[in-house]
């Protein structure tokens, strides 16, 4: 939704929807917006000529934009952000649906990581996160806002099983694979092609990395096998990575010492950890949340 109004009509199916788009400035939910204010709000809510709320990826959108406040504002706090920003373009019973949606999604992002660290291995922690989002969020919530990546997923991991049985002769592997291939839609087919290079540019990367190779090297390795243009957007990857990184061990510090000071209220803690984040735009706030809640901030 790119428009600059705060809501819009255009066609779907059913033929009209209203949105409540993303145009909105956060500035106008209010002073207490805090690190987002003067941003646009990302994603937005479709309802249908019933006026019924659609569970598509704009609303999880939406509800992720909210959500990057989590640490700087209680969730108290950010579900009265959302419900002033919603209600002014929703009737009754559209925003009751909606705010169900959220309060079920806020409790299914908890218990994904718990599921997370309790399971034994990656496959059991992925399956039982998708089971957690159909008793959560009901299967055509789960299925709107999860079901391309676990389409993805699913792919990835016949992929990986086929390319580890060896039970299978190569001219059997070669030919599951093909089977699994020809599965996929052409924009799939396309894009796994890109990714299949993306995944050795980024082995390559990983294990120059380790070496702790030199640019120059690196450079060279990778004009010679992607090409010179590649090469130079690898060297930029790798220079805003490092920068990240940088900006990220500054301000696991600087908050580490936050939660630590035992003199700062509730308040004032929540104001500095407000603070520390102005450094970072809208969607970088929500990659650092995202490492922050699930412990994966970098050390010293």
């Amino acid at each position: 939704m790119t428009s600059s109004a705060v809501t819009g009509v255009r066609d779907i199916d059913p033929p009209l929807a209203v949105a409540v788009s993303a145009g909105a400035s956060a500035a106008s939910i209010g002073a207490r917006a805090d690190s987002l204010r003067d941003t646009e709000v990302d994603g937005g809510v479709r309802v249908d000529a019933r006026g019924r709320p659609q569970p598509d990826r704009e609303l999880r959108r939406l509800f992720d934009y909210f959500l990057s406040r989590t640490g700087e504002q209680s969730p108290e706090a950010i579900r009265v952000a959302l419900i002033a920003h919603l209600q002014p373009h929703l009737a009754a019973d559209a925003l009751a649906t909606v705010l169900a949606w959220f309060d079920a999604y806020v409790a299914l992002e908890r218990d994904s990581v718990a599921a997370g660290h309790e399971a034994r291995d990656m496959e059991a922690a992925v399956a039982r996160v998708r089971s957690l989002r159909r008793e959560r969020l009901g299967a055509e919530l789960a299925q709107a806002w999860y079901g391309e990546e676990e389409r993805a997923y699913d792919d990835a991991l016949a992929r990986r099983r086929l390319l580890a049985d060896r039970s299978l002769d190569e001219a059997t592997r070669a030919r599951r694979v093909a089977e699994l291939d020809a599965r996929l839609d052409p924009q799939w087919q396309a894009e796994r092609a890109q990714g299949l290079e993306l995944d050795s540019a980024v082995r390559q990367s990983r294990a120059f990395e380790a070496r702790r190779v030199d640019a120059a090297t690196r450079y060279a390795e990778r004009e010679a096998l992607y090409g010179r243009e590649a090469a130079q957007r690898l060297a930029q990857l790798d220079a805003r990575k490092a920068q990240w990184q940088d900006r990220l061990r500054r301000y696991a510090a600087q908050r580490q010492r936050v939660l630590a000071d035992t003199a700062l209220s509730d308040s004032q803690r929540r104001q500095r950890m407000a603070s520390l984040l102005q450094g970072f735009d809208a969607n970088e706030r929500r990659r650092v949340d995202a490492l922050a809640r699930n412990g994966l901030l970098p050390g010293p």
